[in-house]
């Protein structure tokens, strides 16, 4: 009895941790460049005697769906978007942190940041700053960053955007607002193409994760009556054995 109520507790966990991913990728369903997430569970079957066995779910971890999410046009000179594999990096106050997201803007220094004020960094780690009268901005597909400034035509390279690549994405951290920790050194992708005037959206399906979440939501019901059937049976177990010995 005592094996069945384990096992029970151990779906009952693995449906609440994926309740808890299901609920995070809904709430960045509109988040840009974001990843929607999935939990994998794995079974072990114990067998404590020859003739019993109990099988026991666990959470072997979250994955993250690195599949590209749809492009918006928002013919804002500063948005861009990777087509392909990449991050850009930006320094934030923990550190140098990586994401998808290409919303950008200027802050009061000229410096290139995200809609959130964390600075972009180029390939080597270098604040892009554009000069305070920078117009006819163009962005390339190989990153290069290039305005117009001062009284004439001249065009003069400003910086070159760099969209870094992972070999095991899954092993990027994420803490966050689209942000990713990494735990391995990255390389500038060679293939990435950088899209000027539009962002990725994230590429969570609303439909399919609120449909997901009722699943869940109803597995995990099923599991808690289960569980406090199996609760009743071992208490009335507990009374017959008592009124036996005594």
């Amino acid at each position: 009895m005592q094996g069945a109520s384990l096992v029970l507790t151990s779906y009952q966990d693995s449906l609440h941790a994926a309740m808890d991913v299901i609920a995070n990728n809904v709430a960045n369903l509109n988040t840009t460049g974001f990843k929607r997430e999935t939990v994998a569970f794995d079974s072990y079957l114990v067998q404590p005697t020859p003739k019993d066995s109990f099988e026991f779910v666990l959470d072997e971890g979250t994955y993250r769906d690195i599949a590209q999410g749809s492009f918006i046009t928002t013919g804002n000179p500063l948005d861009v978007a990777i087509q392909g594999s990449g991050y850009f990096p930006v320094q934030t106050d923990a550190g140098v942190r990586y994401t998808r997201s290409g919303s950008f803007q200027l802050d009061f220094e000229g410096n290139l940041v995200t809609s959130s004020g964390e600075k972009v960094l180029d390939g080597g780690n270098q604040v892009i700053n554009f000069p305070s009268d920078a117009r006819d901005i163009l962005i390339g597909g190989d990153g290069t960053i290039s305005a117009k400034s001062g009284a004439g035509s001249a065009v003069t390279e400003v910086g070159r955007l760099a969209a870094f690549e992972f070999k095991d994405e899954q092993a990027l951290v994420s803490v966050g607002s689209g942000f990713y920790r990494a735990v391995e050194s990255p390389e500038v992708s060679e293939t990435a193409q950088l899209m000027q005037g539009a962002v990725e959206q994230s590429n969570v399906k609303g439909i399919e994760e609120m449909t997901r979440m009722i699943e869940v939501s109803r597995a995990y019901q099923r599991v808690a009556r289960l569980l406090e059937t199996e609760q009743q049976r071992q208490a009335s177990a507990i009374k017959r054995l008592g009124k036996i010995t005594g």
